[in-house]
């Protein structure tokens, strides 16, 4: 697999085949600003309610906002039904900076989204499934895009008649996340199920190309490289392997394992603290705000635990930024982040911060078929 060779998305040219996963409270735009920097060929403004699209917020505005140093930028979008999201998607697009495709969410595993037919209730009814993208498309004028789970259920997997679907209608890129629905990060990835979705996808294509986007459980070059292998993926999109570590990017496609030095781990978080507050001020807002990406920024060097307490109650971006610079100088500069690889492993599988966020909101026994 060559990550570096670019693709044409309809008209959109992606430089390369590591892209960045819209990412619930997190994908904002100076995180999609530092992941870019690193390599990221494609990111992604986290998912939108087509519903909510109308409503003029504090909220809205900070999470449909794009930087005007941002090359490309995709954004991820969810509705109940084609109409509501053909409209939410137009009004998008009437943003002052437009996105430059869009992407549908048919896998969003939250049971507020679920409830409202959105998110992976989608997958749930294949014929729906290709609904959407046709609606979609009708209503802008830049590639559609969809992301997927491989089925609602451990026993209702439909990823092969839903892909068909997606391939009939018309979207530019598959992406497909190796869990059903109802799964948890403990369980497997189901490469095989990605596979049979891809193949599913050149079976309804009619020989037009259609991008196979492979997700779950990438975080480094060696499971970049198994998705690759395991699925047949044109490329992949990184999502918990991002957090804390825009250096992934780098990583993969360079196929170099190697890790941040301390010193080259300063300049990039305080090149990341730079333009969040440009983004959001140097107060108390902005301090809240940039929290979880100190804790997963600090994993993988030596007085990480002890300064979490301090770390997760820091008022400014000045008290910040100091703070940080105290920590690198309590360190040798070219001490490389996680010496022991097999610790990189494990903090990178586990995440508390979204495992708590699925296991209070998912509500699986709602929804079973």
């Amino acid at each position: 697999m060559n990550w570096n060779e670019p693709f044409d998305l309809g008209g959109l040219r992606v430089p390369n085949r590591v892209l960045l996963s819209p990412l619930a409270g997190v994908s904002d735009a100076p995180f999609r600003r530092i992941c870019q920097d690193l390599g990221a060929g494609l990111t992604y403004i986290e998912m939108l309610s087509a519903a909510g699209m109308a409503h003029q917020t504090r909220k809205t505005d900070e999470l449909v906002a794009r930087d005007a140093a941002e090359p490309i930028l995709g954004a991820q979008i969810t509705g109940p039904s084609p109409e509501i999201l053909a409209e939410g998607a137009r009004l998008l697009m009437e943003r002052d900076l437009p996105v430059d495709t869009l992407d549908i969410n048919m896998g969003c595993p939250v049971k507020k989204i679920v409830s409202r037919g959105c998110g992976s209730a989608i997958v749930r009814d294949p014929a729906m499934a290709g609904e959407m993208v046709r609606a979609a498309k009708a209503a802008v004028n830049v590639p559609v895009t969809a992301k997927i789970r491989i089925g609602f259920t451990k026993n209702h997997l439909t990823v092969e008649p839903v892909c068909e679907a997606l391939g009939a209608a018309g979207a530019e890129m598959v992406i497909i996340h190796g869990r059903t629905r109802d799964d948890t990060y403990g369980d497997a990835v189901q490469y095989d199920q990605i596979r049979k979705g891809f193949d599913a996808v050149d079976r309804a294509a009619g020989g037009k190309k259609i991008w196979k986007i492979g997700n779950g459980n990438v975080f480094d070059v060696e499971s970049a490289r198994k998705m690759a292998e395991e699925t047949g993926c044109d490329g992949v999109l990184i999502s918990r392997g991002s957090l804390g570590n825009p250096w992934v990017f780098r990583q993969i496609l360079e196929n170099d394992e190697t890790q941040p030095t301390v010193g080259e781990w300063e300049d990039v978080l305080l090149r990341h603290i730079d333009y969040h507050c440009a983004f959001y001020g140097e107060g108390h807002y902005a301090a809240i705000r940039f929290r979880k990406h100190l804790l997963w920024y600090v994993k993988g060097y030596p007085g990480a635990k002890a300064a979490k307490p301090e770390l997760s109650v820091m008022e400014s971006m000045g008290a910040i930024r100091e703070r940080i610079r105290a920590f690198a100088a309590a360190l040798p500069a070219d001490l490389h982040r996680y010496p022991d690889m097999e610790e990189r492993k494990r903090a990178a599988e586990a995440d508390p911060k979204f495992e708590m966020d699925r296991d209070h909101d998912r509500g699986v026994e709602h929804y079973e078929e």
